[in-house]
């Protein structure tokens, strides 16, 4: 069962050196970017086939996995500072100081986010979407025993308990992404530090749920699809003794960590976690979505 990426104990391959960060791939040509989705499909074998557009304001290239119907876009590499800086730590709490609660969001936020630290990720392959319940269900039928004669399974995103999400990535072979990963993709490289445009003032307008419709960010992907998002590492207070590498810290078998921002807030202090670098622990079954990756060939 793959657990971790296993780029980082090889070099990357001469033919992805594109992807090596955003600014190459800034320097190809659409033609060519689609060429190198040609090249990304053609390693990992005959499930994939290259996607016929690029996706995002980056222009990234995908790959589609026929047999799920998923479509996983190549995210590029770089270095990012990951965890909350002083600097927008304080701009989180001037979002709150009109409340009153601008020391409440200081140590809301503070606590499992430090200390910031540079990490390196190296170019990976990250689904567009999570797992619909309609796939679930396809390839999970045992593990619904109990369902309806009737039911008919969508096709949206959906939040899966901890152990289904683990027989899903048992069943489909793909890893879940790390949380550094999941972290580069919601800042879009470095780029920009919230989920969506950066609000003028916290409140429960924020509120996800009373905006469904999804926003891709500049890599063509929506963190708030579907809300709270599994991530490989286990859970950790903090970022102390945590690697420099965009490798899972500590994977567990079964989650046991999320990252994102769900809907239903009840108090406006919840609205900090639309900010990409915020954090917080776990709360026992809870279901989350299960968002694949997988490791260039």
């Amino acid at each position: 069962m793959t657990l971790v990426s296993s780029a980082y104990g090889r070099p990357l391959n001469p033919r992805f050196a594109p992807l090596a960060s955003r600014q190459a791939l800034d320097t190809l040509e659409p033609g060519a970017r689609l060429a190198l989705a040609a090249t990304i499909a053609e390693g990992l074998g005959s499930a994939f086939v290259p996607g016929e557009t690029l996706v995002g304001a980056a222009g990234l290239p995908t790959v589609l996995h026929r047999p799920t119907n998923m479509r996983f876009v190549a995210i590029p590499g770089g270095t990012f500072g990951m965890g909350l800086s002083e600097t927008e730590i304080e701009e989180i709490a001037a979002l709150y100081a009109p409340l009153g609660r601008a020391d409440e969001a200081r140590d809301f936020v503070r606590w499992s986010t430090q200390p910031p630290r540079r990490v390196r990720v190296l170019p990976f392959l990250c689904a567009l979407a999570p797992v619909t319940d309609h796939l679930a269900h396809a390839r999970l039928a045992d593990m619904y025993p109990g369902e309806d004669e009737g039911y008919a399974p969508s096709d949206a995103p959906v939040p899966f308990a901890p152990r289904l999400a683990a027989e899903l990535r048992g069943v489909l072979g793909f890893r879940l992404l790390s949380e550094a990963e999941w972290e580069w993709v919601a800042r879009e490289g470095g780029a920009r530090t919230w989920l969506r445009d950066p609000p003028q003032s916290i409140s429960l307008a924020l509120d996800p749920a009373r905006e469904p419709s999804p926003r891709p960010n500049a890599f063509g992907i929506d963190l708030l699809e579907a809300g709270l998002e599994f991530v490989a590492d286990a859970w950790h207070e903090g970022y102390a003794g945590a690697p420099a590498d965009a490798i899972a810290w500590q994977p567990r078998a079964i989650p046991d960590n999320t990252r994102g921002c769900h809907g239903g807030f009840q108090d406006e202090i919840e609205a900090v976690r639309l900010h990409a670098g915020v954090r917080e622990g776990r709360h026992g079954d809870d279901p989350a979505a299960v968002r694949f990756a997988i490791d260039l060939p």
